[in-house]
């Protein structure tokens, strides 16, 4: 009899732990989890944030060297900066959009152009304003 008897007492010993436990690791869980969301969600940010910087760094380094290329067209120069910016980042671990991409090779160029170094626009001559004739520069009539 008394071995039911701590047998019975065992088993609540045993059911209250277990219970216990049950009760524990969904309550810690529930606490944790915004915590482990909110430093998830951080980490990507600081990641993204620092893909767009060195995508940045890229577009600035890549567009004065493609905006010198004559024989490209201005579509194709773009793409071709954009295809270069790609291929490193995810060289470098990063993946951006093509979109996002795109947009900072135009910031790039944009900023290209305000710093005087767009070279698109035709070359203008300025036509001469004086005409000479052929007697004026012989030593003919020196």
């Amino acid at each position: 009899m008394f071995k039911e008897i701590t047998d019975v007492f065992n088993w609540l010993n045993n059911v209250g732990v277990f219970a216990f436990l049950m009760v524990l690791i969904p309550a810690v869980y529930k606490l944790l989890k915004p915590v482990l969301t909110h430093k998830v969600q951080t980490e990507k940010n600081a990641h993204v944030k620092q893909g767009l910087e060195v995508g940045l760094n890229l577009a600035n380094t890549i567009v004065p060297e493609m905006a010198v290329m004559a024989g490209l067209s201005l579509a194709d120069r773009k793409k071709e900066a954009i295809r270069f910016v790609n291929s490193q980042l995810t060289e470098n671990g990063f993946d951006l959009d093509v979109q996002t991409i795109s947009g900072l090779v135009e910031k790039a160029y944009q900023a290209y152009k305000v710093a005087g170094g767009d070279n698109h626009a035709p070359i203008s001559v300025p036509a001469p304003t004086e005409v000479i004739t052929p007697s004026e520069g012989t030593d003919d009539n020196d």
